[in-house]
């Protein structure tokens, strides 16, 4: 991983809740109306994972970007068990203060969120509040994780699975996802959030009088998702149940049939994702 550490640059935010994180800029020669493309991680995953992606995307002349989510990797809430915090808290202060930095640092270059997992879901939460701030959405093994996008019985089993964790939070106060072997050790009200997304197929964040429901429908960005017949974790047709939300975007959907490309690996082996987001790219600018 040492070789991705050295080809790129990190710069520190604050928010304005004064939470701090890096965000890691990997960064080709010439940056002029280049695009920028901001990778948002999955639930526990670290954004040095995304290091090998976010080289590539380099290496074809975009510049790229990642950072960690709030309570993982450099981020300075350590403890989630001391700091509860939900989607509210990230995409109030974690998410204005990312783009504030990119915005600073690349004034005229067009900026793509590119979310993985549960990043894809904050950032169309986000672009239903800001789409202004973004020129188009990236969706990568990212999915509305109601149960009914599963089939049957595997839906049953996602029903149960998230509905344990919300219960499992609400005695504990956090989840240990490290212990259990799902996620990383996440904050209670992001569970509660992803659990009531899973038991509803809405998004209804606590501490938020936003009806982002309601805003997902006025999202007109170009949206571009792609998903892999191997994901159990984000099938095809729960893909589909989050960019069915943005009825009026214009989305494009590209499933991947093969059987080596799953929920992770796709971020080491990304020659098809990153061909795929360069025609789209190349489509959209």
């Amino acid at each position: 991983m040492d070789e991705y550490f050295h080809n790129k640059v990190e710069l520190q935010i604050v928010t304005a809740d004064s939470t701090r994180n890096i965000i890691n800029i990997y960064q080709p020669f010439f940056v002029r109306n280049v695009p920028v493309i901001v990778i948002m991680p999955a639930l526990g995953v670290k954004a040095e994972y995304y290091g090998p992606f976010a080289m590539a995307l380099k290496n074809k002349g975009y510049i790229a970007i990642s950072v960690d989510l709030r309570g993982n990797g450099k981020s300075s809430v350590k403890s989630v068990k001391k700091r509860n915090f939900g989607y509210h808290e990230m995409l109030s202060f974690d998410w204005p203060a990312i783009l504030e930095k990119v915005n600073k640092h690349f004034p005229e270059n067009k900026i793509y969120l590119l979310g993985h997992s549960l990043g894809g879901q904050l950032n169309v939460l986000y672009a239903s509040q800001y789409s202004q701030l973004i020129s188009g959405l990236i969706l990568v093994a990212s999915c509305s994780v109601h149960y009914k996008g599963w089939s049957f019985p595997h839906n049953l089993g996602v029903l149960a699975a998230t509905q344990l964790a919300r219960l499992l939070v609400k005695v504990l106060g956090y989840f240990p996802g490290k212990k259990i072997g799902f996620a990383g050790t996440e904050a209670k009200n992001v569970i509660l959030d992803w659990a009531y997304n899973a038991r509803t197929g809405r998004y209804k964040v606590l501490k938020s009088v936003i009806d982002f429901e309601r805003d997902i429908q006025k999202i007109k960005l170009p949206v571009f998702a792609i998903s892999f017949q191997a994901d159990k974790l984000a099938p095809q047709k729960a893909v589909q149940g989050l960019i069915s939300k943005m009825n009026i975007a214009t989305v494009n959907h590209k499933h991947y049939n093969g059987t080596d490309l799953d929920h992770f690996n796709w971020v080491k082996d990304n020659n098809f994702v990153v061909s795929e987001i360069v025609k789209w790219l190349n489509k959209n600018l």
